[in-house]
């Protein structure tokens, strides 16, 4: 049980407008939005046994020692108000673990965002997850990870001219309240650390966020914070691929070059980056990879021109110092006889027949 308070009213009337209930120092209470969820969960539950409205009452008063009015119940079940209110997900208590919020996890710490808006507007979500990125699969990707978590129809990106970039967007108050920062890793472990699938999936969104692979197949991954960057390869150890870092890329105060611009800026964060091992290239593209088919390609030639120098023929080595292998130049001259290639309709006696070389 919640303890033996007594409420007449769980929580606000159609959720936004005045609550009913007991008054305490000029503010009405109502009960947590969570609690309300698992009280109308429970109300309809029992309706469906064929309880009646004062027997889902006293069951209710019984099992979770809150006292709900008549009128509650009845607008529950007739559908006129629900605690939902219109969230896919009501609370951060509600999101299950999944490879797709591990990736929108990885992909808000790296190039996403969760804002608010400063100025409310009435009868509007002022909280927003996001993504602007040039490549259209890897926006395409993430928003097909927040539909699924979410519970929504599939989210296609839009492409914005002014600025050259897709854009995915949601407004989502409970991925708000899980992603907004300053990031609680802490937080995060649970989804993030369920199994090793969801370990992948956080990674490669980290790492089509963060991560770079260059010409040669050398993989980084950078970031500003290096507590973060710490537990990724923790994370990639945990998952077989060595890596060593962090090591610091860009230093606090220094200053640059834009080459669009011509003009010097200072850098006001430290950057550090991650390297990913050679000899752990091919384990990281096995059990993680990019979504974005540029990074992923590269990778691939690497791995590809990889194998082919491990499958590359050798010349065999000679048996003794006075027999050279098969395809040395002088074995030429031990070559004295040749066998006549005979087709199969011609006499088995001529098939037989040997001749010498000039």
């Amino acid at each position: 049980m919640t303890g033996n308070v007594m409420v007449e009213d769980p929580g606000p009337r159609g959720e936004g407008h005045t609550p009913q209930g007991q008054e305490q120092e000029g503010r009405r209470k109502y009960l947590p939005r969570e609690l309300r969820i698992r009280l109308f969960d429970e109300v309809n539950r029992l309706r469906r046994d064929g309880l009646t409205y004062k027997e889902i009452i006293d069951e209710v008063w019984r099992r979770f020692g809150v006292k709900i009015s008549k009128s509650s119940v009845s607008e529950w079940l007739n559908g006129i108000h629900s605690p939902y209110n219109g969230r896919y997900i009501p609370s951060i208590e509600f999101l299950e673990p999944s490879e797709e919020l591990a990736y929108v996890m990885g992909v808000k710490i790296g190039d996403g965002y969760a804002s608010r808006r400063k100025r409310v507007i009435k009868g509007y979500n002022r909280v927003r997850i996001g993504l602007e990125v040039k490549d259209r699969d890897f926006a395409t990707e993430f928003g097909r990870c927040l539909a699924k978590v979410l519970g929504r129809r599939p989210i296609n990106p839009r492409y914005r001219n002014d600025v050259g970039k897709y854009i995915i967007e949601v407004r989502s108050q409970t991925l708000y309240e899980l992603l907004k920062k300053p990031v609680d890793l802490d937080r995060l472990k649970p989804y993030i650390e369920h199994c090793e699938r969801c370990m992948a999936a956080f990674l490669r969104g980290f790492a089509d966020s963060e991560g770079s692979v260059s010409e040669d197949g050398y993989i980084t991954i950078s970031n500003t914070d290096y507590e973060l960057l710490t537990y990724v390869k923790e994370l990639l150890k945990r998952l077989g691929i060595e890596s060593t870092g962090p090591w610091p890329r860009r230093l606090l105060g220094k200053t640059f070059c834009n080459p669009m611009t011509m003009k010097r800026y200072r850098h006001n964060k430290e950057v550090y980056y991650i390297y990913i091992r050679v000899i752990s290239n091919t384990n990281f593209y096995k059990n993680i990879g990019f979504t974005i088919k540029t990074k992923q390609r590269r990778l691939e030639n690497y791995i590809r021109r990889l194998r082919a120098r491990k499958h590359k023929r050798r010349p065999t080595k000679p048996l003794s110092p006075l027999i050279p292998p098969l395809n040395h130049p002088l074995k030429s001259r031990f070559n004295t006889t040749k066998q006549r290639v005979i087709p199969q309709h011609t006499s088995l006696r001529l098939a037989t027949t040997v001749y010498n070389s000039s």
